[in-house]
């Protein structure tokens, strides 16, 4: 018998050819207007520039050249127009002069109207505006941000500028690809990670910056730019508050921010009179200060003033030797810049281990006796050390 081959069913399923979706549609390119100028907020106390002010136009001198356009800068208080100077050396192109008596001293109003005044007279909005996340600067960029009609980000530890793609459906009147998008990024969750913050929609797109994180320019004393003088035209109702003294701490030793050699001690130390330790090493460097972990300063072993952290302050010296010191991301964040890391701790699991360049793990009232005795004997005495012997 030879089996004879039975006719297809006539439901039987049948290949077929595959289907090609449709090509998406491009997205648009969306131009937020914009003069593609970079602007920052100058700080000054008592007429001398702070450093902040400088890190900014480090970081808007970059960002300027790569939107192509200028970077300016807002200078306000009164007989402070040789400062302009500084500003151009410093990397700016164009200095907004507002020397006025009633702006002298710092207050949030006067310096709003002068600012945002000026700006909104400009044909086209200025792209970005910086400000220092400093105290001055956290009271002012809101006002600032509020009145322009923008958005804000603070306390930033990286700034760049390059192309965005808005793809989110869920604001389809959005949807497009944004050149020049300010991509202002700071820690988040604890500093355990980084947050991306982006605001195309309007301009100027405005952050601030967290203070010692940003790299000046050297001044140069060549540059050339221009001073302008910018109208002044307060109201009685700037005037809402007075300022009748300004209570200027000055703490002892060098300001942490300037420090060559930091020496931190932290909650290892176990006690207060262990900072004597830490200010006994510190002496053998010259231009050094003692810093401090955020928990011996809660615990009221030394004065806010010494943190260095999330909440303290970001430095970046040439040598930081930290003693005690675990290393938990609050305070990495603070230091993590410093071109030589020196860790002693008796624990060695302990994270500051992972990310600093020297660890010895031992006790610290062992290591740094012996350690300030090799210093003393290679150098003489401490306080004439010109460098660190150990960068």
């Amino acid at each position: 018998m030879t089996d004879t081959p039975q006719p297809s069913a006539p439901n039987a399923e049948t290949p077929s050819a595959p289907v090609t979706p449709p090509a998406a549609e491009p997205l648009p390119t969306i131009v937020t207007p914009s003069n593609k100028e970079v602007v920052i907020i100058a700080e000054h106390f008592k007429g001398t520039l702070q450093p902040v002010t400088y890190e900014l136009l480090g970081i808007g001198r970059d960002l300027a050249d790569k939107l192509g356009g200028k970077l300016s800068c807002f200078l306000l208080g009164f007989n402070i127009k040789e400062q302009a100077q500084s500003l151009i050396a410093a990397g700016a192109d164009e200095v907004y002069l507002a020397d006025h008596p009633e702006l002298e001293l710092y207050r949030t109003l006067p310096y709003k109207r002068v600012i945002t005044e000026f700006i909104k007279g400009w044909e086209l909005p200025p792209h970005i505006v910086l400000l220092g996340s400093s105290t001055t600067g956290r009271d002012l960029a809101p006002r600032v941000a509020a009145c322009l009609g923008t958005g804000l980000t603070a306390d930033c530890t990286e700034l760049d500028i390059g192309p965005y793609e808005h793809t989110n459906k869920a604001d389809p009147d959005k949807l497009g690809i944004y050149p020049g998008c300010l991509y202002a990024i700071r820690p988040s969750f604890g500093e355990s990670l980084k947050a991306r913050i982006l605001g195309p929609w309007n301009n100027p797109q405005m952050a601030t910056a967290r203070p010692g994180t940003f790299i000046p320019l050297k001044p140069d004393a060549n540059r050339t730019g221009v001073v302008t003088d910018i109208p002044i035209n307060l109201q009685g109702e700037d005037f809402r508050l007075s300022v009748l003294e300004i209570v200027h701490e000055i703490s002892k030793g060098v300001d942490l921010a300037d420090a060559e050699v930091i020496v931190s001690g932290g909650y290892g130390l176990g006690s207060a009179d262990g900072f004597k330790l830490m200010e006994e090493l510190a002496a053998c460097f010259k231009n050094s200060g003692v810093g401090a972990s955020r928990k011996v300063v809660d615990v009221g072993w030394i004065p806010y003033q010494n943190q260095i952290g999330q909440t303290g302050k970001t430095v970046r010296p040439k040598l930081y030797i930290a003693c005690g010191i675990s290393g938990a991301i609050q305070h990495r964040v603070g230091m993590d810049k410093s071109t030589t890391i020196i860790a002693i701790n008796k624990d060695a699991s302990a994270p500051i281990f992972k990310f600093a360049h020297h660890g010895i793990v031992g006790d610290v009232y062992q290591v740094v006796p012996e350690l300030i005795a090799q210093l003393k004997a290679a150098q003489g005495s401490c306080p004439t050390v010109k460098e660190p012997a150990l960068v």
